[in-house]
């Protein structure tokens, strides 16, 4: 899904959302004398996040938003046991002079994240980041399943709120039918034979027959943090944690207008992405071009999104990519 817009709050925005007893509260669990050093950010759909100098609390905005907490609660602990760059769980406090929900406390890292830098990165920057990405990405779908807590086998529940609701993810396309309509459509709008719409469903059914693998499933360019050399140094918000398609952890598709600045030469980086992938994950994994062919159709703005010039342009450049995969089968 697209990382959340920016949410600006105002100055000494603690003071604002904690009321002074919770306030008095927080310096207890932080063990401040005062919260000077604290700030609270309100980036996030789901829970504001309390910066502490070397941990963050985050705090569910509604009690709707409780589960996603509870969730990623359940895979920090297998994500360290796994050696996996991402934050540490260090408590979950239910603690109602705090906050009326339960929150979670993580460490913290002197890091930022890619958004932050993603702007400046000309296309080998991008390269590196996305081969590093794919060695960590590797190594949470090399976690075996059957050490995956049982509340994490389910797919994650449905958000409450109705815009992230209209938002797709890999297995949204593999319900029956629905990619192969996709493909007939985009078959029409790139000006070729009806044909080859069922010349993709066979070309690209490795990518359908992945088994299932613990993922990120949320992965944007503000859940990825790098370090001051620049270098990735994990992943944040594992609220949708899970065992379902690895595809999902590939796909750009939720992430925002920054990798599409790229659109035209999206076969550049994703084949970099992939091979970086299959080289430290091993196995018995799908080539290049099948994968190629998924993430672009997949990746095609819909007809009623044509509300803006980049949208617009998008699709456009997309229609553009599918007809040079499509010479190459």
């Amino acid at each position: 899904m697209p990382g959340p817009p920016s949410r600006e709050i105002a100055p000494r925005a603690l003071e604002i959302v904690l009321t002074p007893p919770q306030r008095a509260r927080l310096r207890t669990v932080l063990d401040l004398p005062d919260l000077s050093a604290v700030e609270l950010t309100g980036e996030g759909w789901h829970r504001f996040a309390i910066l502490a100098p070397d941990c963050v609390v985050l705090l569910p905005r509604s009690h709707r938003w409780v589960p996603g907490l509870e969730r990623e609660a359940a895979a920090l602990p297998l994500l360290e046991q796994y050696g996996i760059a991402a934050p540490r769980l260090i408590a979950r406090l239910d603690d109602e002079e705090l906050w009326p929900y339960p929150v979670s406390v993580i460490s913290r890292g002197p890091w930022r994240t890619w958004a932050a830098v993603q702007d400046r990165a000309d296309r080998e920057r991008w390269q590196q980041m996305l081969a590093e990405l794919a060695e960590l990405i590797a190594g949470c779908h090399r976690i075996d399943v059957a050490a995956v807590p049982e509340t994490l086998r389910s797919s994650p529940p449905a958000s409450p709120d109705p815009l992230e609701r209209t938002l797709w993810h890999v297995e949204d396309y593999l319900r029956p039918g629905v990619l192969e309509e996709l493909c007939r459509s985009l078959a029409d709008a790139a000006l070729l034979s009806a044909h080859r719409a069922g010349v993709w469903m066979k070309i690209m059914s490795p990518c359908l027959d992945m088994p299932s693998t613990f993922a990120h499933r949320d992965l944007n360019e503000g859940q990825i943090m790098i370090n001051s050399d620049g270098a990735v140094a994990g992943l944040i918000d594992w609220e949708s944690a899970g065992v379902q398609h690895p595809l999902s952890d590939l796909d750009f598709g939720g992430w925002g207008p920054g990798v599409w600045q790229h659109e035209p030469e999206m076969s550049v980086l994703r084949k970099g992405f992939w091979r970086h992938y299959v080289r430290a994950r091993g196995g018995d994994l799908p080539d290049w071009l099948p994968v190629q062919l998924f993430m672009t159709i997949i990746g095609a703005p819909p007809p009623e999104g044509h509300t803006t010039a980049w949208t617009e342009q998008r699709r456009d450049r997309t229609i553009a990519n599918l007809r040079a995969v499509d010479a190459m089968i």
